[in-house]
């Protein structure tokens, strides 16, 4: 998960750039958690304990400004990434002895935004996990998480279900997508199936029912289990919407 933090004392200006990266977040497939603050007083109390790996940062702010707080957010984080946001271009030098990642001007534009996401994916691969690489018919091919609604194992093959490229094709094991999947929304429901559970529409009886219609069973040993599992996504994933 990327968990990410917009301080911006402007209300509007805060509003706008949250809702710029939830979009071109979720667009990517990433999963993630965003936080706003109103004030850097906020952000760096106790910054310690609640670390983030990507910070949106006003430069123009009362009391701490910007550069202060990126000085002391990097006195105990060298790892987070800052992007600062301004209206001037007068702050680039004082961004780029903070180490910043980048520097968004205003208004903002949320091509440039999604270059900046896209550019701290490329720096931090491992916050990129969100698709597999697959061999079918002797082709290489790259399928995101987002995309796969489910995996169906047959013996010694494996028919990934996708919204974008149907029913791709790899002899593998069901066991080995499991293991490399480490994803909040997969679930092993069965020996033959892993479903995606953000493409769950509810539960039948002892069955799955997906958006497009195909039941899925679940496996009777364990099901209770399997079943919360699939409730906690289900609040969690609801509390994230609430949230943006």
């Amino acid at each position: 998960m990327i968990k990410a933090a917009i301080c911006e004392d402007s209300r509007l200006d805060c509003k706008m750039l949250k809702e710029i990266v939830c979009f071109l977040m979720t667009d990517r497939g990433l999963d993630f958690q965003v936080d706003t603050y109103e004030n850097a007083e906020t952000l760096v109390e106790g910054y310690s304990n609640h670390p983030y790996d990507l910070i949106f940062l006003d430069i123009m702010m009362d009391e701490i400004d910007g550069i202060e707080a990126g000085r002391r957010i990097r006195a105990v984080d060298t790892k987070s990434e800052i992007v600062y946001c301004t209206s001037s271009k007068d702050f680039a030098i004082a961004a780029y002895e903070i180490h910043a990642m980048g520097y968004l001007l205003k208004p903002y534009e949320s091509g440039r935004i999604g270059a900046m996401i896209d550019y701290y994916i490329q720096k931090h691969p491992q916050k990129n996990q969100n698709f597999i690489e697959v061999k079918s018919k002797r082709k290489l091919v790259v399928i995101p998480y987002k995309d796969i609604i489910y995996m169906e194992s047959d013996n010694k093959v494996v028919y990934i279900h996708t919204t974008t490229q149907g029913a791709v094709k790899v002899y593998s094991k069901l066991d080995a997508f499991e293991e490399e999947i480490k994803d909040e929304r997969f679930l092993r429901c069965h020996q033959s199936y892993l479903v995606n559970l953000q493409y769950v529409a509810g539960l039948i009886d002892s069955d799955f029912i997906m958006l497009n219609d195909n039941m899925i069973p679940i496996r009777k040993s364990g099901r209770k289990l399997i079943v919360k599992k699939y409730e906690e996504y289900l609040k969690d994933s609801l509390q994230k919407e609430n949230d943006k």
